[in-house]
């Protein structure tokens, strides 16, 4: 039989169990009040399992990439990160959780974060991000509106811009990607001059750019757009821009590459033009 032994901490007016949202909401109330305070948490840090579900997930993830490590000493661990609205994120960082949060009203765009800074990502052993839109963060309740296909493609564009440009990404991810196809009949509609930017952007901060599978996966999408997808790649390469394989799948790995490899062939790219990321590209 194990024996623990109790040791007292000192006298409390209040004594808080769990440190999830609602346990540090009545701790602080409690001492606003003036009461003295003692707030118990048997995990590491507080905010619950909302704080800790990302960070969580990574810790898991690098715990199986170094066992993986003793038997392929080449597999290494990255992680997707996606655009959020800065005032939801800082929200976050402060209770905890999503729940009971309001957008403010602002007359112009919701500034951009991303979950982790690159040393929180690098101490969990974290090699490489992509970073990849998905959803509209510039605007209150975005995800409750109707589809706005200039609106989105502006928005797009912005957030890709803010990846090309930030430390924490080494590849942009499924570029013009969007879940509900909005320019998925023809990529035309997406001004040449945005493509432009965003290379030299991706270019004079080194980045990468994956080629998706999903551009010829997507039910959305038409002949006519995996055509011109693959030539907006290729245009990119031509540039100087090196383009790695990526085949988003979320659970088990189906290689698509030979699917891929139609369209990318039409629009000229040759065996050896689709690279892997070099060891050169991860981070200390």
């Amino acid at each position: 039989m194990y024996q623990i032994e109790a040791r007292p901490l000192g006298d409390f007016d209040v004594a808080v169990c769990g440190g999830g949202v609602a346990g540090v909401f009545a701790a602080v109330t409690a001492a606003r009040q003036g009461a003295k305070v003692v707030l118990i948490e048997s995990a590491g840090a507080l905010g619950g399992t909302m704080t800790e579900s990302f960070m969580g997930n990574l810790r898991s993830s690098a715990a199986g990439v170094k066992q993986l490590q003793k038997k392929y000493p080449f597999v290494v661990l990255g992680v997707e990160l996606t655009p959020l609205e800065k005032p939801e994120y800082d929200y976050i960082a402060k209770t905890g959780t999503r729940e009971g949060y309001v957008p403010p009203v602002q007359d112009k765009p919701f500034d951009i974060e991303l979950a982790a800074t690159k040393e929180e990502l690098m101490a969990l052993g974290v090699k490489y991000a992509i970073g990849a839109s998905h959803w509209r963060v510039d605007v209150p309740f975005a995800k409750q509106l109707a589809p706005d296909r200039d609106a989105c493609i502006k928005e797009w564009f912005r957030q890709q811009m803010y990846m090309a440009c930030d430390e924490r990404v080494t590849i942009l991810g499924h570029p013009w990607y969007n879940g509900k196809g909005l320019w998925y009949e023809d990529f035309s509609v997406i001004p040449h001059s945005m493509h432009m930017e965003l290379a030299a952007a991706l270019k004079e901060n080194g980045k990468y750019v994956e080629c998706n599978s999903h551009f010829t996966r997507s039910a959305h999408a038409t002949e006519k757009y995996r055509y011109q997808y693959a030539e907006f790649l290729r245009e990119w390469f031509e540039m100087g821009i090196p383009i790695t394989y990526g085949s988003d799948c979320h659970h088990n790995y189906t290689d698509m590459r030979g699917d891929v490899w139609k369209y990318l062939s039409a629009a000229g790219f040759k065996e050896g033009d689709i690279v892997d990321l070099p060891d050169t590209a991860f981070w200390a």
